[in-house]
């Protein structure tokens, strides 16, 4: 009994930190069903609620009675999360998405341990110290070559990392949250916010492998050099240099503009690669930057996204519908793990 009150009483907590709750606020939710001193007695272990009360908590907080029950199976190091903008995120919206984070990774090694499907992961290049730009882009083309890319377009680069045993685990955030990254155990997982734009999912994407594989000496410098790594792995800059020419006055938008449909990266990215490899002038790339801060209708269009492709995680999904299809798992769990209603999970099931 104890244990199920200790499981219960840490869902609760973390389920109110999802939603960015404080107990008054749960409380408020139940309309004074219950106290706010019960709710702490809950979220201490001293106690369970009825079911009825259990209900009325599931349905304030949007989450399945199953969840409330489920045991822990992952342990996350709390000091391992790193978190760029927590300044301007915020000390709840932060842990909002570390709890969102934990439990979508629990359901991940839940169904992987079903189907006996588990990925290792085997990107490594800690054996290189990189410390300037240079580094950074070394880094870049041996993840290209061991991952057979050649320097063309990366197509889908959410199916490419989670072939490679990292777990990608797409969120709704605040729009202020970007990316992080986090070892699990001995899982890597990639975490971004499905609400940005193509260009800026595959960007923050590349980013985050650039903090779980490289070997950066300096933290002042890791924002800078994953950011040139992430660059250097969407577009060699070989590749990049003849398409553009080793030296330019002018550049014009429509000409960055098939390069973003073609490689799937921004213009603002863009135009830093061709300031780093010192194509066009500092100069001319603050320009481009002040002519953005003062004409508005230019600054939208630059950020205008064109990419053909809405990277998505299916990964997930897929095991699921397979682990129920192959009668390894219920309806009702596959609905839990899903968090869909049973009857769509039937319908989406279809079987052939």
């Amino acid at each position: 009994m104890e244990e199920r009150n200790n499981v219960f009483a840490y869902r609760l907590m973390n389920a109110r930190k999802i939603r960015c709750l404080s107990q008054r606020d749960l409380c408020d939710r139940l309309n004074g069903l219950v106290s706010t001193n019960a709710i702490a007695k809950y979220e201490t272990g001293k106690m369970l609620p009825s079911s009825t009360v259990l209900i009325a908590i599931a349905d304030a907080l949007d989450m399945g009675l199953d969840y409330f029950f489920r045991p822990f199976t992952i342990t996350i190091d709390p000091d391992a999360w790193e978190f760029r903008k927590k300044s301007v995120l915020g000390a709840k919206k932060v842990e909002a998405i570390k709890q969102m984070v934990a439990v979508e990774i629990e359901k991940y090694a839940e169904i992987e341990d079903v189907l006996g499907c588990t990925k290792p992961f085997s990107l490594d290049y800690k054996d290189m110290a990189v410390d300037t730009e240079e580094d950074a882009r070394a880094v870049a083309i041996r993840v290209r070559d061991d991952l057979k890319l050649g320097r063309d377009a990366i197509s889908f680069p959410i199916e490419l990392l989670e072939n490679q045993g990292i777990r990608i685990v797409e969120i709704d955030a605040d729009e202020k949250f970007y990316g992080t990254c986090i070892m699990a155990g001995s899982v890597p997982v990639i975490v971004i916010n499905k609400k940005m734009i193509p260009e800026r999912k595959r960007f923050t994407l590349f980013h985050e492998l650039g903090h779980l594989v490289m070997n950066i000496s300096n933290p002042t410098k890791q924002e800078k050099l994953c950011n040139v790594f992430a660059n250097e792995v969407l577009i060699p800059s070989d590749v990049f240099v003849s398409m553009m020419g080793h030296s330019r006055r002018d550049i014009s938008l429509l000409e960055l503009r098939s390069i973003q449909i073609e490689y799937g990266i921004s213009i603002e990215a863009l135009m830093t690669k061709a300031n780093q490899l010192n194509i066009i002038t500092e100069s001319r790339f603050q320009g481009f930057y002040k002519k953005m801060n003062k004409f508005p209708e230019f600054r939208a269009e630059v950020k205008r996204s064109v990419y053909k492709y809405d990277e998505h995680s299916n990964r997930f999904n897929r095991l699921v519908y397979k682990a129920l299809a192959s009668e390894l798992i219920s309806f009702s769990k596959a609905a839990s793990l899903l968090d869909l209603p049973i009857d769509e999970v039937r319908k989406e099931l279809n079987l052939l």
